[in-house]
């Protein structure tokens, strides 16, 4: 399922004012349709969930100025091998790496 604005807050992007409306209906129905992956951005923010067979990919942004944080522009890749879905997060002239990995070792700004 590709949708353009978010449909879970992303962390650390201040105010939110582009979730999607009835977000919640969305991710149960999303949930009960067996959908397996949700693409979306919006805030030009990397970010993964996983609900268990369902996971959702929040995409960066490969060329805009706009990024948040201590963010570089990124884009992901998203590889389907044998029913299974990787997201890989790649920066942009950099490194690529699990975007799962990135939610699993992310420090706020400040914190060591």
């Amino acid at each position: 399922l590709a949708m353009h604005h978010h449909l879970i807050g992303v962390p650390d992007t201040g105010t939110d004012r582009v979730t999607v409306i009835d977000s919640g209906d969305v991710l149960r129905s999303a949930l009960a349709s067996k959908i397996d992956l949700v693409i979306c951005g919006h805030k030009h923010r990397p970010w993964f969930w996983n609900f268990g067979n369902l996971s959702i990919a929040n995409a960066g942004t490969a060329s805009s100025e706009r990024v948040r944080g201590l963010f570089e522009n990124t884009y992901n890749i998203i590889t389907i091998d044998k029913g299974k879905i990787r997201v890989d997060l790649k920066i942009v002239g950099g490194k690529r790496i699990p975007l799962q990995d990135l939610v699993e070792n992310y420090k706020r700004f400040g914190e060591e």
